[in-house]
């Protein structure tokens, strides 16, 4: 368990009341996951959703009327809809350099949402407003996967770890497998929760029969028809043949891979998008892979690797490439001074890197916003 406290007023960025009245308001919450629980059961979607012109949009009446009795309401994924959660996720994404989601619950009273539990991921838990009460039990078992474990609350173990009502600027961080117990702490409650899933060994070992598709042993058929002996004989011969190929396949190697796939968020970067204008100066130019993409030089080229695609750009143009995969966030002029070139060829390069979805471009209203928040 690790406990932290920030300033509250670092999070008003995040998210707030007015970000979930905007999501209310316009009655849909896709592509996130949008519903309410109470008593560790999930609520049908008809109690708390009308139909209208063929779409299932929220019912606040109801909604609301079902907080009232004791129901949290939960956003699964609220990082595909919310920008400001996004950049959080995205930032979690790079400092664990896992794969990070966002979930968002609101909570009146003293109400429980779920029971005693575990989850296959770790967390971050952040306390927006009002205040939630924890228990955290500690493990009954070693690293539980969705593929393992057994989540059934009379396994929760007895002994309470760590017990506080958590308050805005409360963080903590839950590791995989750790049971607890939550509940409202008396008043309203808004809280983030970021879960981010750790690589395993199970992981791993599915890349690497992957890796292992090259020996014919492993690809092929099984023989349902011959006689234990023989299938005793041709087990072998797989497993030999991925040990063979597995040793020649350490982790580093693994993660390198997952690097070159890393892609990033699909944004919009209009007008930019349509028009293939070349950005001004003072517009915003913004790397989209979450983790760094891997750069290098090839004679003429500097190549670029994500989402396992190659993109292959002319060689001048590797300081300012480097650059932006260092400093991720800039205007174009300053991504022109630190690569000490001219502003025109930096922004012919950005719009090349728009062209092939690496980057994203906002007008310079979206600097104007950094700097007003960096003060």
């Amino acid at each position: 368990m690790v406990f932290r406290h920030l300033d509250p007023a670092l999070l008003e960025d995040c998210f707030s009341w007015a970000g979930l009245n905007e999501i209310l308001s316009r009655g849909s919450a896709v592509p996130a996951d949008f519903f309410l629980c109470a008593e560790g059961k999930r609520l049908p979607e008809h109690q708390y959703t009308v139909s209208l012109d063929g779409h299932r949009v929220f019912d606040l009446p109801r909604v609301f009327a079902l907080m009232r009795a004791g129901t949290t309401l939960i956003i699964d994924s609220l990082d595909r809809i919310h920008p400001g959660v996004r950049a959080a996720t995205d930032d979690i994404m790079r400092i664990t350099g896992e794969t990070a989601a966002c979930n968002l619950f609101v909570t009146f009273d003293d109400a429980q949402a779920f029971d005693s539990h575990f989850d296959e991921v770790d967390t971050f838990v952040v306390q927006l407003l009002g205040s939630k009460h924890w228990k955290v039990h500690g493990p009954s078992e070693e690293f539980p996967l969705p593929e393992y474990g057994d989540s059934d609350p009379v396994n929760c173990p007895d002994t309470v770890l760590f017990e506080k009502t958590l308050t805005p600027g409360d963080v903590i961080h839950v590791p995989r497998g750790w049971w607890h117990t939550v509940r409202g702490g008396g008043e309203t409650s808004l809280h983030l929760t970021f879960a981010f899933t750790r690589r395993t060994g199970y992981d791993w070992l599915r890349w690497a029969a992957r890796q292992a598709l090259s020996r014919p042993e492993i690809r092929e058929s099984l023989d349902r028809a011959a006689s234990p002996e023989a299938q005793r004989a041709q087990q072998e011969r797989i497993i030999e043949a991925f040990l063979a190929e597995a040793k020649n396949m350490p982790l580093e190697d693994f993660f390198g891979a997952e690097r070159r796939a890393s892609g990033g968020r699909d944004l919009a970067s209009l007008p930019w998008d349509v028009s293939g204008a070349h950005p001004a100066g003072e517009d915003v130019v913004e790397l989209v892979p979450v983790l760094a993409p891997a750069v290098r030089v090839e004679g003429e080229h500097v190549v670029v690797t994500a989402a396992d695609q190659d993109f292959a750009l002319p060689v001048g143009h590797h300081p300012a490439i480097e650059a932006l995969v260092r400093a991720r966030r800039l205007t174009v002029a300053q991504l022109a001074a630190q690569a000490g070139a001219p502003v025109a060829s930096v922004s012919a390069l950005v719009a090349a890197l728009l062209r092939c979805r690496l980057v994203t471009v906002s007008g310079a209203d979206a600097a104007r916003r950094d700097s007003e928040r960096d003060r």
